[in-house]
């Protein structure tokens, strides 16, 4: 039996290996191979709270090395920032430990080989269900590691995000089968079987890349008629001035006039970022604000697509959630992080309401069967935002009275991949982005969102223009190449051309039926498991011989 100090080597060796795959560290080819430390600790361990206690050291340190960055504890140290950062990093790996605590179960009741075969497909079934609910938090999905590689990513307009997981999670599992089988000398280090599993392993890992060349370096034929020409404007104001101060004018001003620069080179669509705008500018006393961004849209003959907090007042009858706020003179409302477009020769506003809220920062999960939490709130932001209703897919024309239809994903939402999907499904030609990313300083935050998106990108083969207050605001391809990125904590604008595209990807088509097929597979093993661990118990119950 090997010592502590070996296995807690292992689990930390596993915690380091993935952490350092994850953006924006270039090196997601250790996701390939961090599980092995992981499967060899686990050739030791045999009871639960050992499993327990080793998964959780691993992932939090994954934690710390990916999920350092929502404390702020580099930048403006706000006090709640810093303490939902510190319960992020020290209880997210107890979500971690739930896929292994299964896996142990199976372990335990169908054998270990049949088990370690089935580690990928509990894994990439975690993964899913972990985006589904009020505190799901999908930001450590392991197909993330890999947005360095355009080539690799390629095959997930089929599969999804998850594929890249479950194709990580096989290599990981063949590796550690070749070192167990060399270590216990079942095969030769140059046997046939050897090199046959040596060469099944490189095949494994460059036919993906190999797929995925072909792919970028196919010449699209792309029509210059339909093409869309996108402002992105990036301010940068500091998230924090922006809630705390009474310079809304000024801020807007800083907007208006860059994009007066950018009207400049005959745009069809400019964009602002994620709450632009510090106020409700729909609310009648605000009216004054909207008239002038309708001014310079007609002006400029252009669609303005920003970012605002937004509210509806609930009337008496009306079934108020309980989570629902109080204005001053009474009446109940809700507020929502919203994105409106305006067009520059009609009166039609079109809002879009954001659906998926960062837990605690933007909304306490459950607030709305249990109230009580509501005063858990962050003070910036408005904070306790209210879930939007429906998808939204914007419309606008083109100079060329082209008809044009997009959707706008608010910052965290972009992370979700069947959610994103939805949109494409519903008809939106191409995505936008709009985020804030200015409250963490220069860390890996910012870096590792703008490299998730290209993955939306590539599962559905859309255009994106993603605008950042204080950056990285970028155009990707549908191939997952990232064009012009700006520089954190700049201000500007960049000026480029989208194709609106109207097929569907397998992925968009048919969504998650990677993880879904998945969970299906692993209901059914564990319903197998549970089948033989009570018949096994009545069978001794009834103090019958077991064969």
């Amino acid at each position: 039996m090997p010592s502590t100090k070996f296995k807690v080597a292992c689990a930390l060796l596993t915690g380091v290996m993935l952490g350092c795959s994850f953006p924006p560290m270039p090196t997601g080819v250790l996701a390939a191979f961090a599980f092995v430390p992981f499967f060899i600790l686990f050739e030791f361990i045999q009871s639960y709270g050992s499993a327990f206690r080793y998964t959780y050291l691993a992932f939090l340190i994954v934690n710390v090395i990916t999920l350092y960055w929502p404390g702020g504890f580099v930048h403006a140290k706000d006090l709640y920032l810093m303490i939902s950062g510190v319960l992020l990093i020290l209880a997210h790996p107890l979500f971690f430990c739930i896929p292994i605590l299964g896996w142990m179960y199976l372990r335990r009741h169908i054998g270990i080989r049949v088990s370690l075969w089935m580690f990928p497909l509990i894994w990439i079934t975690f993964e899913y269900l972990h985006s589904l609910f009020e505190i799901g938090f999908p930001w450590i999905t392991l197909g993330n590691t890999q947005t360095y590689d355009i080539s690799l990513v390629q095959f997930i307009s089929y599969t999804g995000v998850y594929g890249l997981s479950l194709w990580l999670l096989l290599m990981n599992v063949i590796a550690y089968t070749l070192y167990s089988k060399l270590s216990s000398n079942e095969l030769k280090p140059r046997s046939i079987k050897t090199i046959s599993v040596v060469l099944g392993l490189l095949i494994m890992y460059f036919l993906p890349k190999i797929y995925g060349n072909s792919i970028v370096q196919r010449r699209e034929h792309v029509s210059t008629e339909n093409q869309v020409r996108v402002g992105i404007v990036q301010p940068n104001i500091d998230p924090f001035d922006k809630w705390q101060t009474t310079s809304a004018h000024q801020q807007i001003g800083i907007l208006q006039q860059l994009t007066h620069e950018v009207s400049q080179h005959n745009v069809e669509l400019v964009i602002w970022p994620e709450t632009a705008i510090p106020f409700y500018i729909l609310d009648p006393q605000n009216r004054s604000y909207l008239i002038s961004l309708e001014q310079q849209a007609h002006q400029m003959q252009s669609n303005l697509l920003t970012g605002i907090p937004y509210r509806i007042f609930y009337k008496e009858g009306d079934d108020i959630p309980q989570s629902s706020k109080v204005a001053e003179d009474g009446r109940r409302y809700d507020s929502f992080n919203s994105s409106m477009l305006l067009h520059p020769d009609d009166d039609e506003i079109q809002i879009y309401s954001k659906m998926l809220l960062v837990p605690f920062a933007e909304r306490v999960p459950f607030s709305e069967e249990l109230s009580f939490l509501n005063a858990m709130q962050w003070n910036f932001g408005l904070g306790g935002w209210g879930i939007g209703r429906d998808t939204t897919v914007f419309r606008f024309k083109t100079k060329s009275n082209q008809e044009v239809t997009f959707s706008n994903l608010i910052c965290y939402e972009s992370v979700y991949p069947g959610f994103v999907a939805n949109f494409v499904r519903k008809g939106a030609e191409f995505l936008t982005i709009i985020t804030n990313d200015s409250w963490w300083g220069n860390t890996s935050g910012a870096y590792q969102h703008v490299q998730f998106a290209l993955l939306r990108a590539v599962e559905n083969r859309r255009w994106i223009a993603r605008c950042a207050n204080g950056g990285i605001s970028c155009f990707i391809d549908p191939f997952g190449r990232i064009l012009q990125p700006t520089r954190l904590y700049t201000q500007g604008y960049i000026i480029g051309e989208l194709e609106p595209r109207n097929n569907l990807t397998f992925y968009s088509r048919y969504g998650d039926w990677l993880p879904e097929i998945s969970l299906m597979i692993c209901g059914f093993f564990f319903a197998a498991a549970m089948g033989k661990m009570f018949y096994l118990k009545y069978r001794m119950k009834e103090g019958r011989e077991i064969y």
